[in-house]
């Protein structure tokens, strides 16, 4: 796992700072100690696309088309980190918090980005890029379906909580199509882009700027 301090910068909504010598040091303690706190775990399953999956709207179908297999995942890094999160704000630490924070947002796209990565290697296919509950018009209550499917709770502690919440919080859900064979290499393409050049969110805060499109995470 890794973390980019222009990434965390997009996180604490300061995209495009440049951060001089003391918060730059800050930023790195904070990496730090949010590596050391974490506890990489995920699960996940490979399932053909039938509607009995917990998938809704049209958004996340679009993502999947060409597809007849798909990968369900889900990824935590546990509890540490929004526990130092929460022994910062309790010191009066606020600006240490935010940077825990912003870590660990970035550890745990670097860590979905990782596992997806070896998965692809594993079973020898060309995933499309990860697509979440929440994104588009896929209902983010449908995200607790997905936790079910997997079996997420028992296998690797992750739930969703009675007001809608995943514990622990730094936890991604998402699913993956796997391209069928002898799709065209525009279309292929078209499925692995950059995350932010095909997200329909322009105003999103957290969006990257053009010029990183493609760039190495």
């Amino acid at each position: 796992m890794n973390v980019r301090r222009e990434d965390m910068l997009r996180y604490l909504g300061s995209a495009g700072l440049t951060p001089d010598e003391r918060l730059t040091a800050r930023m790195d303690e904070a990496v730090a100690e949010t590596l050391a706190a974490s506890s990489p775990r995920h699960v996940y399953r490979r399932l053909p696309l039938t509607d009995s999956l917990p998938l809704s709207g049209n958004d996340v179908r679009e993502a999947l088309d060409g597809c007849r297999e798909a990968v369900f995942f889900a990824f935590t890094l546990g509890t540490g980190p929004e526990e130092r999160e929460a022994r910062a704000f309790a010191r009066g630490d606020s600006l240490g918090a935010a940077l825990i924070d912003a870590a660990a947002s970035c550890l745990i796209e670097s860590y979905c980005d990782e596992v997806c990565e070896q998965i692809a290697k594993d079973e020898n296919v060309t995933l499309t890029l990860r697509y979440s509950c929440g994104y588009g018009d896929w209902d983010l209550g449908r995200q607790a379906d997905v936790l079910r499917l997997l079996d997420a709770q028992r296998r690797i502690g992750l739930h969703v909580s009675a007001g809608g919440v995943m514990v622990p919080q730094k936890s991604v859900t998402a699913v993956a199509g796997v391209l069928a064979e002898g799709y065209s290499p525009a279309a292929r393409s078209s499925h692995t882009a950059d995350k932010c050049a095909r997200c329909a969110a322009l105003s999103c805060p957290y969006r990257k700027a053009p010029a990183s499109y493609g760039k190495e995470e």
